[in-house]
């Protein structure tokens, strides 16, 4: 199977995926994690990830990832999307996110997130639209929305 013709699915995660969760959560975050704060809060950040709903991002049927993606009345909230490294930059994470706006698009629904401020994930979401509302020494928040880029 090629790559542009891989099937990009995803699962709902059950308990026996929280260490694989959780090493995604590591891989993607412990890094800035350390700059931000000079530590790893390996509990807290365990903790953390068991009080979300996730679900396991697949491609081509291997698991890859993970996303954490909440629909509120008033706006979608991306919580987390972490993939493995060597499954990013191959335009995977684009693909989904474009799946993610276009639902956000159809129902009238802005999609908010944050990042920490040192995590060059920003401009991944800039790339897609979506625009810094506030910041903080730590994070930075961020929102698409469909009227924003209509302006």
């Amino acid at each position: 199977m090629t790559e542009a013709h891989a099937t990009l699915g995803l699962r709902p995660a059950v308990p026996a995926d929280a260490d694989f969760v959780f090493r995604l959560a590591e891989a993607g975050l412990r890094h800035y994690a350390e700059q931000t704060w000079g530590k790893w809060d390996k509990a807290g950040t365990r903790a953390s990830f068991l009080s979300m709903t996730h679900q396991i991002i697949q491609y081509g049927g291997q698991d890859i990832g993970c996303i954490a993606l909440v629909e509120a009345p008033d706006e979608f909230k991306l919580n987390r999307l972490f993939l493995l490294p060597a499954f990013q930059n191959r335009g995977i994470g684009t693909r989904l996110m474009g799946e993610i706006i276009a639902n956000a698009r159809d129902k009238r629904k802005p999609i908010r997130l944050r990042v920490l401020a040192v995590n060059p994930a920003r401009r991944f979401y800039e790339r897609l639209g979506f625009r810094v509302t506030r910041s903080t020494p730590e994070r930075h928040y961020l929102e698409w929305s469909e009227r924003e880029q209509q302006q």
